[in-house]
């Protein structure tokens, strides 16, 4: 919590029964949103997690102490001080941070990252680049709310103009009264500054800002999500922007670390955080769809799901099925593949699958597929040329107990994977190949080359492929391809051994 800068006696600006009051709203409306995290399925509140917990049981412990004060004397200088210097603003200035943003994770999470230093909490752990042991110090950074699902830290802080400004004067003054030739952390800008003005590394909070927003910044390059590092974005709801120089070279200088910074001027035309939560609620979740392409490359694996018996209705156990085909049955009847995951991920985007994917979907359900899987390939991939996509979906609602929505973009149409874009690829993509199989190669190089988000529940081939761009990445920029994994997979019911479909 950011310190008042008052220190005058008197009376509170605001009393210990209003700020009771405002932390049970505040404490309402997180009920209200964690309740509509609970109202989800299963596989959604899995998608949508939201690590709320130890927020929630800081603003009940703030809660409880400023209900002690309801019966305190209003006036006496301990009471001033405890209301004046409550975290409440605080964490009301968090959740309307969190209500303008997307996709939350957690609150008050930590991340880490190892430094070199020579100091007295320095392990050797790591060698330099000359193979020499290097001390380094586990560093760490409190961020108060991930979103984006994770791609954005945000971090909040209600120092006030006045604050930031009497403790910018004090750097000044503390500057000044150091020999220049000690002085280290004081000096002008390294990038040209006049050398007369304060360091902003300096001392006092202009020096936390900055260096938090470095530190932030530290940390996020530990991080990848999707290949990238997280986007850094401080809330300083009670900073004006364009008023006072000096606080906009603080600004200045956080965004040179890479960040992004709200400031009260901003913050003051957005509504969402005064909205009511029920009107905002679903998009605070993550939408593991925002992302996708406008047209899909379909891998076989989700081809094979999207004509599995096993993914239309319900299923009668046969004492013939392998037990991963009844472990499928059972994830089917908790959740059904397609209406909840699957239709939503598809919506009326444009499909494709590679020849290969094709053709080993095809074999695949030629040699054991059950009629009606059969029937659901023909219209899958349109093969009459005739039928228009209202059709296909018509036909293919007959073979499912599940509503077949109306936009889905039937046929999925077939593309040669040795396209010529394949080449702008970066030279990770060489050694990735290397270790494909020949179809696993046509799908994922495909659509990285196309920049098409592939759609698979083949999770060991996604995550080899995420470690080796990793690995031999040449540079920060390197990305892969941009896949979505299917959190389950359904094989094919097939047809008994002896038995003509």
């Amino acid at each position: 919590m950011d310190e008042d800068e008052s220190t005058t006696p008197g009376p509170p600006t605001v009393s210990a029964e209003e700020l009771v009051l405002r932390s049970h709203n505040l404490l309402g409306e997180l009920e209200e949103f964690e309740n509509f995290l609970g109202s989800k399925n299963r596989r959604e509140r899995e998608l949508g997690n939201v690590e709320l917990r130890q927020f929630r049981n800081s603003i009940i412990a703030e809660s409880k102490a400023l209900q002690k004060l309801t019966n305190a004397d209003p006036t006496a200088e301990k009471t001033v001080h405890i209301l004046r210097s409550s975290n409440l603003p605080f964490y009301e200035a968090v959740w309307a941070a969190a209500k303008r943003s997307t996709g939350l994770v957690a609150f008050n999470k930590r991340f880490y990252w190892e430094e070199a230093t020579s100091g007295a909490r320095a392990v050797v752990n790591k060698k330099d680049s000359a193979g020499a042991a290097m001390k380094t110090e586990r560093k760490n950074v409190l961020v108060d709310i991930v979103s984006r699902g994770g791609l954005e830290w945000v971090k909040v802080s209600t120092i006030t103009e006045t604050r930031l400004l009497f403790d910018m004067a004090k750097a000044g003054w503390e500057e000044l009264s150091q020999p220049e030739e000690e002085d280290e952390d004081y000096g002008g800008d390294e990038e040209g500054g006049d050398g007369g003005t304060p360091s902003l590394t300096g001392s006092g909070d202009e020096h936390s800002l900055v260096k938090l927003a470095e530190e932030l910044s530290r940390a996020a390059r530990e991080i990848r999500i999707q290949y990238k590092h997280p986007q850094i974005r401080f809330v300083l709801p009670k900073i004006p922007l364009g008023v006072t120089p000096e606080i906009d070279a603080i600004i200045a200088k956080i965004e040179a670390t890479g960040a992004q910074v709200e400031c009260g001027s901003l913050l003051a035309t957005d509504s969402k955080s005064n909205l009511a939560i029920k009107d905002v609620a679903q998009g605070l979740l993550v939408d593991p769809f925002a992302g996708f392409s406008s047209t899909l490359n379909i891998d076989c694996t989700i081809l094979l799901a999207l004509v599995s018996d096993l993914s239309h209705g319900e299923v009668a156990l046969e004492p013939r099925f392998h037990r991963a085909i009844i472990r499928q049955i059972e994830l089917e009847k908790q959740e059904k593949l397609l209406p909840k995951l699957l239709f939503p991920a598809m919506g009326a985007r444009k499909l494709v699958c590679t020849h290969e994917a094709h053709r080993r979907m095809r074999e695949i359900v030629e040699l054991i597929g059950t009629s009606t899987e059969r029937k659901r390939t023909v219209l899958l991939m349109g093969d009459d040329p005739e039928k228009s996509q209202k059709t296909l979906v018509s036909e293919f609602r007959e073979l499912s107990e599940y509503e077949v929505p109306e936009d889905w973009n039937l046929p999925i149409r077939v593309v040669e994977s040795d396209i010529g874009v394949r080449k702008e690829l970066p030279p990770t993509a060489k050694i990735v190949a290397e270790n494909l199989s020949e179809i696993n190669q046509s799908v994922f190089l495909f659509g990285w080359a196309s920049g098409q988000t592939t759609i698979s529940s083949n999770r060991t081939v996604a995550k080899l492929i995420e470690n080796l761009v990793e690995e031999h990445r040449e540079s920060d920029g390197d990305m892969g391809p941009d896949v979505w994994l299917c959190p389950t997979a359904r094989s094919l019911v097939g047809k008994e051994k002896n038995r003509k479909p």
